[in-house]
């Protein structure tokens, strides 16, 4: 249901099908709401021909989860696979172990924090195209100089 509000939020109001079954992404098992919202986002994205600076404002407001780093497989076990969280703190390589019951939410923060960059690039080149478009037909003011007195 989030999914749908968030989709509904950015503008999208075609069919929007999502079930409880899971997907293979490089090598994890992903639920198939996380795979629909990356890939509404990329087709949100490819349809607005021109995102503005506030279009991806407004994507990123709706990244509730964040977490860096990546999970590593350490082994399969009889109750399934077992993961490590690995990232950098500090300066220094971190690992954790992640219980099953974690490893969904972690799986969704991890790609939280993915858009989140991917937007972020984005947001930064969008506004660096103004920038130099404002620069290129004279239209950013002048600061006048401070009066020394």
């Amino acid at each position: 249901m989030k999914l749908k509000r968030r989709v509904l939020a950015l503008g999208y109001s075609g069919p929007l099908i999502v079930d409880g079954r899971k997907t293979k992404s490089f090598g994890f098992e992903v639920s198939r709401e996380i795979m629909d919202r990356k890939y509404i986002a990329g087709y949100i994205l490819c349809m607005n021909s021109s995102p503005t600076p506030h279009s991806v404002l407004k994507q990123i407001a709706q990244i509730h989860l964040m977490e860096r780093g990546k999970l590593c497989l350490l082994r399969e076990g009889p109750n399934g696979a077992y993961y490590n969280h690995q990232t950098w703190q500090d300066g220094k390589n971190v690992c954790r172990y992640v219980p099953q019951d974690q490893l969904a939410v972690l799986k969704e923060a991890i790609a939280g924090y993915e858009e989140f960059q991917h937007l972020t690039q984005q947001y930064a080149e969008l506004v660096i195209q103004k920038t130099r478009a404002e620069l290129a037909s004279g239209l950013k003011k002048k600061t006048p100089r401070p009066n020394c007195s």
